[in-house]
């Protein structure tokens, strides 16, 4: 048996060869194939990737823009309630200070004759 093996081993046939370089043809096919599809899968996952985070960096921006728009909506309505504030304290010194006009006027007319028979008086 290991005369007979050997000698197969040492001078193979021409059709042993050819079916062995066949089978070396095929997998060396199937490897260049392996190969490529595992390039093309790879460059499938970087764009997946980078679509990903471009989806996630647009994302962002959005929220970031509702972010500051609430945060101007906030300093808005805070700059409306001083403004307003202001105006109700404006409005408060504006009525004291009519009445306190309209006080003055009403005491100027009752003082006018008065002043009026004092100056009569004094030139007399």
């Amino acid at each position: 048996v290991l005369r007979l093996a050997s000698q197969l081993l040492l001078h193979p046939s021409p059709a042993q060869l050819a079916s062995q370089a066949d089978i070396i043809a095929d997998l060396a096919f199937q490897r260049d194939m392996l190969l490529r599809d595992r390039v093309d899968e790879r460059q499938r996952w970087q764009s997946e990737r980078e679509s990903w985070k471009r989806t996630a960096e647009a994302l962002s921006m959005k929220t970031r823009a509702v972010r500051e728009s609430a945060a101007r909506e906030q300093e808005t309505q805070h700059y409306v309630a001083h403004l307003e504030g202001d105006l109700k304290t404006s409005r408060r010194r504006l009525a004291d200070t009519q009445a306190r006009l309209h006080a003055l006027e009403n005491e100027l007319s009752r003082l006018r004759p008065l002043l009026s028979m004092q100056a009569t008086l004094l030139r007399d």
